[in-house]
């Protein structure tokens, strides 16, 4: 009798602590308003989705100047692009090689350079200080920590995308996005060639 009364006691014992356990845990795992807004917040990245486009140049020989090479518009939001201005056009790719990138009248462009930033955490507010250009194109600048230009170009690879140089386009109406060209190649030869680029662009949506 003294054995089966010590055994119930130990259970009961045994129940009382996992229920005593189980309402500390639940104290414990609650999440307080504070909590859920601080991860709600580290939550949403500046630009939350981001689409890959290649925009692909016109033929032309270097010879006849940028001039020879046309236009290519691009609309960021679904990669669709033409040799001629359309209305949902945000971005247009112009001059030698169409390797120099403008936006439509109205809008703007400034450009970033910053090795500790990720194309999908970039904020508008990164750009603040950066002043408004007319164009964006080959790299021109002798301090190699400061580029103000997407690309270099190099014997004999040719034109190469500068990593971590993301460029900000505001429209006067709708979204701004950002943009990176991730990719560049040339297809041709010496006296007829274009350029074929890669570029990652989306909506930021977070200052």
């Amino acid at each position: 009798m003294k054995n089966n009364f010590l055994s119930v006691l130990k259970s009961g014992v045994a129940v009382a602590a996992i229920a005593i356990l189980a309402v500390s845990c639940q104290k414990d795992n609650k999440v307080t308003p504070e909590s859920t807004t601080t991860a709600s917040k580290l939550s949403v990245n500046a630009v939350p989705t981001s689409n890959t486009y290649t925009v692909t140049g016109q033929y032309a020989d270097p010879a006849q100047g940028p001039a020879g090479y046309g236009t290519i518009y691009v609309d960021l939001a679904t990669g669709t692009q033409g040799t001629s201005s359309f209305a949902a056009a945000d971005v247009l790719f112009t001059s030698t090689n169409n390797s120099v990138i403008q936006t439509i009248s109205g809008s703007t462009l400034k450009y970033l350079y910053d090795t500790n930033k990720t194309f999908a955490t970039l904020k508008i507010s990164d750009f603040a200080s950066a002043t408004a250009v007319t164009s964006i194109g080959r790299n021109t600048s002798t301090d190699v920590n400061a580029p103000n230009g997407w690309y270099n170009y190099v014997q004999p690879g040719g034109v190469t995308a500068i990593g971590t140089f993301y460029i900000l386009v505001t429209p006067s109406l709708g979204s701004p996005y950002a943009l990176q060209v991730t990719a560049a190649a040339g297809d041709g030869t010496a006296t007829s060639n274009r350029g074929v680029y890669t570029i990652q662009t989306g909506v930021i949506n977070n200052n």
